[in-house]
């Protein structure tokens, strides 16, 4: 029965100590195994990284491109308008998008000229440019004599510089139209591109000013409604979070069920989850 008993604690002995032997084996085993996995997991959550990311740089590139030919129909299609307010019809370019069903109210047209009501919206430069203040113009008439043929061709200078992207030239150029020919059927073009060539540089105080002259000026301009978006931008560009929310506000009661009271609406709504109000 001694022996028994004895070989039997024996045997208990042998069994705890190779339990204590082979659990930090099995430990150290666990823990391998599971530094492994750790670093499978980072591997594949890299993979992932690098191929949002790549998803990323494709949907921007696309929202690029998207953004450029909005810009250049845009510009187009107010070129053709301009053409056709002078009596003669502008160029149609290859690839031309067509126009929308909104008439371009209160204008004089030689043809069935539609109005596209989407401004223009080109997200600002990353870095701000030289462009320089320019005297606010003067609408008061004065007795310059100029040809129908220069003073379109003194529009159409500033156009084309816009759609070059030279904002700087385009800002001098439609600053000086406004203050030659301020009465002219192409004034309060000149005007809202001015201001539009100071937004896209993020000269947001000048821009302000050419867009308030435009509703000041041409309270009648079919620009008016894209010349008040642009001031509740503006506004909101330069943290003037009250203004920007009075105008975007004006935008949605003047303007309802248009691309431009949605576009406001949207602004508003990034304003309120920012917490500006």
């Amino acid at each position: 029965m001694m022996r028994v008993l004895r070989f039997t604690k024996s045997l208990m002995a042998s069994l705890v100590l190779a339990i204590s032997v082979s659990v930090p084996a099995v430990a150290q085993m666990d823990d391998k195994q599971a530094m492994m996995d750790l670093v499978i997991q980072v591997q594949q959550l890299q993979d992932e990284v690098r191929m949002l990311r790549g998803m990323l740089e494709d949907q921007s590139m696309e929202l690029e491109n998207l953004s450029k030919r909005q810009r250049d129909q845009y510009l187009d299609l107010d070129q053709r308008i301009t053409g056709l307010r002078g009596g003669s019809p502008a160029p149609i370019l290859p690839g031309d998008p067509g126009t929308s069903s909104a008439t371009f109210a209160g204008t004089p047209q030689a043809g069935p000229a539609t109005r596209e009501d989407v401004p223009e919206v080109r997200p600002a430069l990353d870095t701000p440019s030289s462009v320089n203040a320019i005297a606010t113009p003067e609408t008061q008439a004065r007795d310059l004599v100029a040809s129908p043929e220069a003073e379109k061709a003194a529009y159409d200078q500033g156009f084309q510089s816009l759609k070059d992207l030279k904002y700087a030239d385009a800002a001098e150029q439609f600053s000086a139209f406004v203050r030659q020919y301020p009465n002219s059927e192409y004034a309060d073009n000149a005007q809202y591109w001015l201001g539009e060539s100071y937004y896209v540089t993020r000269n947001y105080d000048i821009a302000l000013q050419a867009f308030q002259n435009l509703l000041n000026n041409y309270p009648n301009s079919p620009k008016v409604p894209d010349g008040l978006l642009k001031i509740g931008y503006t506004h909101y560009e330069l943290k003037q979070w009250d203004q920007a929310r009075a105008a975007l506000i004006q935008v949605q009661e003047q303007y309802p069920d248009t691309t431009l009271a949605r576009l406001a609406g949207s602004r508003l709504r990034s304003m309120k989850l920012e917490g500006h109000y």
